[in-house]
């Protein structure tokens, strides 16, 4: 905690505080390169290399709010190198812990702290932040002086006034205090800064979109073209064998409802990465689970197929809403569809899963498929896989999985069944936000 004395050398800073001139020329001359629309890393790069040019900046970090896990994560440091900052960028802050430090005790200005803990509040996840641990129970001395636990703390909000991220200054280069004509000029920088980390998410998003829509634009053109082949060849197939006709015939009819699937699926997909999703409560998982699994054994009557559904007599409640059993139904009918043996054997089980402070029902479907390769791994949930080897399909299903895992602010990712050989087979695994049931 600050004493009086300690809190003399660095003033409040009115609300209405303007550049000092001193470093109004520099910022001039930087701020057309910092508010340029470019991807989010970049620009946050860019910050990060101009506030510590600027202002004489050994060590710094800036941290963004994750839309879907709601954590804050690191996205640019400057002053750590190598395997430092790559674990630096590993760590994700919790908007508890956030909240900590936004304690009225550090507070120097609007959305500005300077958190100056004691040795006993010392947290050793927090070490790869120190460039001399061994000074961590050094005593406060000069009050001036920046102690090695000391960090400065500029909070950026968006549009609706919440913590969107911040800039943390973790060691100045004279390892002084900064003036109070500094932190203004800094608190300025930093609102320039939201600005453009804002604007270059919105500009990540709208290349996003038009990614998705020619993504969309070529799945259906891809697979509208391989069902009207479907139909046609079994047409012709049905006018020149009469014995077989019914049987082409009812093939035929089967590709040409694809179609109409396929465009349902695309709607599907689109609305809910352009609305997100509504009205969410508590879903029970293992009735989800139950109801996917019998839409899908309903889907594949002439197969032998057997879905071990594992709930260990308890309910799992998460945040969801009806748009849940798409996810496994989607996932299960891959799971069946791409796999080559005559009997289909699908093993499904929920367990534990936590991100920092949060928690989640972690849902794990392992089929004896033929595997996704590492090089796909990345982009299955999002683009046609362009399997060659398994039945037609849209490759939308996945993408509708993503798309409703994100709207409820979970996580999707796929692995190896067995590790390190991807042609045994698969697990996807779908966390979704625990809650109570009411």
């Amino acid at each position: 905690m600050q004493n009086t004395s300690e809190r003399a050398k660095v003033r409040p800073v009115s609300k209405q505080a303007t550049v000092p001139p001193r470093f109004a020329g520099d910022m001039v001359s930087v701020l057309s390169e910092v508010m340029t629309v470019q991807s989010l890393d970049t620009v946050l790069q860019t910050i990060a290399t101009t506030i510590a040019d600027l202002f004489s900046v050994r060590g710094l970090v800036i941290s963004v709010l994750d839309d879907n896990e709601q954590v804050f994560r690191i996205r640019a440091t400057h002053g750590y190198e190598g395997a430092k900052a790559e674990k630096i960028k590993k760590l994700t802050y919790s908007q508890e812990r956030l909240r900590r430090d936004l304690d009225e005790k550090y507070k120097l200005a609007e959305n500005v702290y300077f958190v100056r803990p004691q040795p006993e509040e010392y947290v050793k996840s927090d070490e790869p932040f120190y460039f001399n641990v061994q000074d961590i129970t050094s005593p406060r001395k000069d009050p001036s002086d920046w102690h090695e636990l000391d960090y400065l703390k500029f909070v950026f909000n968006d549009r609706e006034g919440k913590a969107a991220g911040y800039i943390e200054i973790t060691e100045p280069v004279a390892k002084k205090v900064f003036d109070k004509e500094t932190v203004e000029a800094l608190t300025v920088f930093s609102h320039l800064a939201g600005v453009a980390i804002a604007n270059s998410k919105l500009f990540q998003k709208q290349v996003e979109v038009a990614q998705r829509t020619r993504f969309l634009s070529d799945i259906i053109a891809h697979d509208i073209n391989n069902y009207n082949q479907a139909v046609t060849s079994y047409l012709a197939m049905a006018s020149s064998t009469p014995g077989k006709a019914s049987t082409y015939l009812e093939r035929a009819s089967s590709s040409a409802w694809s179609i109409s699937e396929l465009i349902q699926r695309a709607s599907k997909l689109t609305k809910i990465e352009e609305e997100g999703a509504y009205n969410l409560g508590p879903v029970e998982l293992g009735e989800v689970l139950r109801e996917s699994t019998e839409d899908v054994m309903r889907r594949s009557p002439e197969r032998k197929v057997k879905i071990d559904v594992k709930l260990n007599n308890h309910r799992y409640f998460v945040t969801a809403n009806e748009l849940a059993e798409d996810i496994f139904t989607n996932i299960l009918q891959n799971a069946v569809d791409y796999d080559p043996h005559d009997e289909v054997t699908v093993e499904v089980s929920i367990g534990e899963f936590f991100v920092d402070y949060r928690r989640y029902w972690c849902v794990s479907i392992a089929d004896n498929g033929i595997g996704i390769p590492d090089s796909k791994k990345a982009v299955v949930f999002g683009r046609f896989s362009g399997r060659t080897d398994g039945p037609m399909a849209s490759g939308l299903g996945l993408s509708i999985v993503r798309a409703i895992v994100e709207a409820y602010h979970g996580m999707v990712w796929v692995e190896d069944r067995v590790p390190g050989d991807h042609s045994k087979g698969s697990i996807f695994r779908v966390a979704l936000p625990m809650t109570s049931a009411k």
